[in-house]
């Protein structure tokens, strides 16, 4: 019994090693946007509605001894429709850096702060973020799945006709990455 037990025990410590040394990783992400904020086109006002969020990532994991951090580049695409208006198109490009706490094995709870450029019905504009989510790692894959919330802040104003148009975003992410 204690050979079997140490050979469980000595193959789960291999295979998590071997994910654990993983630097690198790109990932998608799935999400919902609950939008906010006040659209004005034309002198009239607006309401956002919900649109769908997508993202792709790039980044590296840096471990050290209590937790890991990480750092990113987002590409992330939104359409936050304007009831009874016309479709807008949000781009950005975002700078993220998260700790990630692991407390038990395979589960990685993390919190992260992202900042960004992009474009906002056509018009260039910044922006910031705050990320909290939690992540699974496979032992015997190099994947890790996730869900994530996120609250997105547009620092400019957004409106193509109207300075007075405000964009925020509370989103909700399903995400995929590997790991190499």
């Amino acid at each position: 019994m204690k050979k079997i037990l140490s050979m469980c025990l000595g193959t789960f410590m291999i295979l998590g090693a071997s994910a654990a040394q993983a630097d690198f990783y790109a990932g998608v992400g799935y999400g919902v946007g609950f939008n906010g904020g006040s659209a004005y086109l034309d002198g009239k006002r607006g309401s956002y509605q919900e649109s769908s969020v997508y993202g792709l990532e790039g980044g590296y994991i840096l471990p050290l001894p209590l937790f890991d951090v990480r750092g990113e580049v987002e590409y992330v695409r939104s359409r936050p429709d304007v009831k009874q208006q016309h479709a807008r198109r949000l781009d950005l490009m975002m700078g993220n850096i998260s700790a990630v706490i692991p407390f038990v094995p395979l589960v990685d709870p993390y919190v992260g702060l992202g900042v960004g450029y992009g474009r906002y019905d056509h018009k260039n504009t910044s922006a910031w973020q705050s990320q909290i989510g939690v992540e699974y790692n496979f032992l015997t894959a190099p994947f890790v799945i996730g869900g994530e919330y996120r609250y997105l802040k547009l620092t400019d104003s957004c409106g193509k006709h109207d300075n007075k148009s405000k964009y925020h975003s509370n989103m909700l992410m399903l995400k995929v990455k590997y790991l190499f």
